[in-house]
C-alpha cells in the first residue's frame, strides 16, 4: 500500500472540552507520521482552545472570519498535500481512518473525488445528545442521508459530511472552494457543485469517526431552525434541492395549517388532518422503539418528542428563509469565481 501525503484540516472555535481528544486521535493514526500534517484553524476562540492546541506538534492558523467555511478554505489554501481530509474539533478519529480512506481511493475510478465514512455516537455522551444522534440515524430523522444514516455497506452517495471526509484537493479548487456566506450547510453546497461537475462520493463504513452530541432541547430546536434556513438558501442559490427531503417538513406544516383552517367550515379536511397526524405519530413511535433498542435504554423514548421538534423547527426555518434571507453578504460567493 502506498502512503500519499495528506493534509488534515480541523476548523474549530471554543472547543476546549474536546480538542485535546481530537488532536490525540489524529497524532495516533496508524499512518506514517511523515506522510500527513495536521492543520488546526481556530476561529478566534475565547476559551482555552488555542492554549491547548499550542502544546501539540500541529500547524495552527487563525481564522478571523470565525465560521467553519472560511476555516476550511484557509486550511485548503495552506495544505501541502494533494489530498485534504476534514474532521471537527469535537470528533475522535479511528486509528485506521486514513488507511481506510486511502485504500479505497487507490482502487476507485478517477471520477471519485471524495471519500468518507460514518459519523458515530459516543456512548458516554449525555442522554439527550445520544437520543438525538440515534434518532437522526433513522430514515425519519435524516431521510437516509450519509450525514447520519451510518450504513455498514460501501456505496456511492450524493454528499458526505465534512466531519468525516477526504477530498482530492483539485476537486475543491475547481468547484471554487467553500462558500463563506454559509454558516451551516457549506459542505452540502460544495459537494453539490463538485457533483455537478460529474464527480462522485464514496461512503466507506470502515473509515470511522466518533462525534460528540451535546445540547439541550432549546439549543437543538434553534439548531434545527438554522439548518432549515440554510437549506432553503441552498435551494435559492442553485434553483433545485440539494437534498430531496429538504422541503418536506415545510410542506407538511403548510398543508396541516391549510387543513386546519378548512376544517373550521368543512368536516372532511379535519378528518384528513386527523388521519395524517395519526399516521405520522405511528411512524414516530416505530422510530422511537428503534432508538430505544439501539440505546438499550428507556430514554430512547424521548425520540417521541425530539423527532417532531426537529421536523417543526426545520420546516419553520425553511419557510422563514423565504421571507428573511440569512445570507450575510449579497455579493458573489466564492463558488462564483
Amino acid at each position: 500500500m502506498k502512503y500519499p501525503f495528506i493534509s488534515i484540516v480541523v476548523g474549530i472555535r471554543n472547543e476546549e472540552r474536546f480538542i485535546e481528544e481530537c488532536i490525540e486521535s489524529l497524532l495516533n493514526l496508524d499512518y506514517p507520521r511523515d506522510s500527513y500534517e495536521i492543520i488546526i484553524v481556530d476561529g478566534m476562540s475565547t476559551d482555552k482552545t488555542r492554549d491547548i492546541v499550542q502544546k501539540y506538534p500541529v500547524k495552527l492558523l487563525l481564522n478571523e472570519r470565525k465560521n467553519v467555511a472560511a476555516a476550511r478554505n484557509l486550511g485548503v489554501k495552506n495544505a501541502r498535500g494533494e489530498l485534504v481530509a476534514f474532521t471537527d474539533g469535537d470528533c475522535k478519529v479511528d486509528p485506521q481512518w486514513l488507511k481506510a480512506l486511502i485504500r479505497e481511493m487507490q482502487e476507485a475510478p478517477d471520477d471519485v473525488v471524495c471519500f468518507g465514512g460514518p459519523n458515530l455516537i459516543f456512548d458516554t455522551d449525555p442522554v439527550f445528545g445520544r437520543v438525538v444522534g440515534y434518532a437522526q440515524e433513522s430514515f425519519l430523522g435524516s431521510g437516509g442521508s450519509a450525514q447520519s444514516k451510518n450504513s455498514t455497506k460501501k456505496h456511492y452517495v450524493g454528499s458526505l459530511p465534512n466531519c468525516n471526509a477526504m477530498y482530492k484537493k483539485v476537486a475543491i479548487q475547481e468547484a471554487g472552494g467553500f462558500d463563506e456566506r454559509f454558516v451551516v450547510g457549506q459542505d452540502g453546497d460544495l459537494n453539490y457543485r463538485i457533483g455537478k461537475k460529474g464527480n462522485r462520493f464514496l461512503y466507506i463504513p470502515e473509515a470511522q469517526v466518533l462525534h460528540h452530541r451535546r445540547g439541550t432541547l432549546k439549543s437543538f430546536s434553534l439548531r434545527m431552525f438554522k439548518y432549515g434556513m440554510w437549506m432553503a438558501e441552498l435551494f435559492k442559490k442553485h434553483g433545485e434541492f440539494v437534498r430531496w427531503y429538504a422541503f418536506l417538513p415545510s410542506i407538511a406544516i403548510l398543508f396541516a395549517a391549510t387543513l386546519l383552517i378548512a376544517s373550521i367550515k368543512y368536516y372532511t379536511p379535519g378528518l384528513i388532518l386527523l388521519a395524517l397526524t395519526a399516521l405520522y405519530f405511528v411512524l414516530v413511535i416505530i422510530t422511537s422503539i428503534q432508538v430505544t433498542y439501539k440505546m438499550r435504554s428507556k430514554y430512547g423514548l424521548f425520540a417521541l418528542f425530539i423527532i417532531p421538534v426537529q421536523h417543526i423547527a426545520y420546516g419553520l426555518g425553511f419557510l422563514y428563509s423565504f421571507t428573511n434571507s440569512p445570507l450575510i453578504s449579497k455579493t458573489s460567493s466564492c463558488s462564483d469565481v
